[in-house]
């Protein structure tokens, strides 16, 4: 049920509040305090808008702005002239490289118009979080999606080798919870309010409504899922344990997210040389040829392959599909090395995980 107008009102308040030069939340904001009747909170965080756009550099949007405060008749007429003046002289000045900083914009609605954004932000479910209670668990379903309005979150996960794992806290304007929503997974962590919070939570209609209406606000979510999704299996991967964070980051830059449907070809023998596969999710069966007979290997969650080193490399002509739907992370060739020359516990890891393998697949045949 979308939020009523009071509860949307407030809802911009606060984000306004994290993200002061949005222009797609102070546009409707300005909108709906001139609705109720209160115009002189809308003629003032008109003009408020208009000196940061100046001051900015985005003379366009100043004058836009300045524009809203002489439809609502605003009395400071001759600052409203002077800011104008100053805006149309600076117009065709240097574009600002620094308006999609953290911070300044909600990267989620960007890309929509006013409407499109206020039709998102609407379909939200507002929910007060008592300190001290988890909001999502690890390894818990829930196809939920949250924005922080009020207070702070503490993002922590058990991992396979049973650390007990610090890592992230989440503040206004952050959200969380997208990739679970997004792939229909299990919950990678556990968040924990680390103050009393307001949160507006999401489904995962709202999620996909948003990508079919904006498929640049989709590509920008969907990198965001992925980057997150392929950080947080840095942590619960055992060949990763010695990883500092600036390198789990590089590796969710670099890396890409690959879903394959159950039966679909993931990949074929040869193809593989520029990078190395990581199962996040599901299963794959890799099947090849030995004297007539052929030979299927099944690779679960957390299992390695590809080219790029010997000891994942599977016997030649290995064709690789999904045995249901299947995550893959797909990891340059450039990360896997440099992991391989700086990091013992993952060399020795991947050394091991590939003689196992090849142990496997040789009782098989024989």
């Amino acid at each position: 049920m979308p939020l009523n107008q009071e509860n949307l009102l407030h809802v911009y308040r606060k984000m306004h509040g994290i993200f002061p030069e949005d222009l797609h939340i102070a546009r409707p904001l300005i909108q709906m305090l001139q609705s109720i009747g209160e115009v002189e909170p809308a003629r003032e965080l008109a003009i408020v808008m208009a000196r940061r756009m100046l001051a900015r550099g985005r003379a366009g949007d100043a004058i836009g702005f300045l524009e809203i405060c002489r439809l609502l008749e605003h009395p400071d007429r001759d600052e409203i002239e002077a800011l104008r003046s100053m805006a149309q002289v600076t117009a065709d000045g240097p574009i600002d490289m620094e308006t999609g900083a953290a911070g300044k914009l909600f990267l989620l609605i960007d890309q929509l118009s006013d409407r499109e954004g206020m039709d998102f932000l609407e379909h939200g479910r507002m929910l007060e979080v008592k300190k001290g209670k988890d909001i999502v668990r690890q390894g818990e379903v829930n196809r939920s999606f949250y924005l922080i309005l009020e207070g702070k979150m503490e993002v922590h996960m058990d991992t396979a080798t049973g650390l007990h794992v610090n890592l992230s806290t989440l503040e206004p304007g952050h959200f969380f919870g997208e990739f679970a929503c997004v792939y229909q997974l299990p919950r990678s962590a556990t968040v924990t309010a680390a103050d009393n919070a307001l949160v507006l939570e999401f489904s995962d209609l709202a999620i996909s409504q948003l990508m079919q209406r904006s498929p640049m606000a989709g590509e920008r979510l969907m990198q965001i899922v992925q980057a997150r999704l392929i950080h947080s299996m840095s942590y619960s991967h055992p060949a990763m344990t010695e990883l500092p964070e600036a390198d789990r980051k590089w590796l969710a830059d670099e890396s890409r997210i690959l879903e394959f449907m159950d039966g679909t070809l993931i990949t074929r023998d040869g193809e593989m040389e520029d990078r190395c596969c990581i199962i996040v999710y599901g299963k794959a069966v890799a099947a090849h040829k030995e004297n007539e007979e052929t030979i299927r290997h099944t690779m679960e969650t957390g299992d390695m392959f590809g080219d790029v080193s010997s000891h994942l490399r599977l016997p030649p002509d290995s064709i690789i599909n999904a045995d249901g739907r299947c995550l893959v992370c797909s990891m340059p060739k450039t990360v896997f090395q440099s992991f391989m020359n700086a990091y013992g516990n993952f060399e020795k890891w991947v050394k091991l995980h590939g003689k196992q393998r090849h142990q496997k697949l040789h009782n098989r045949i024989h």
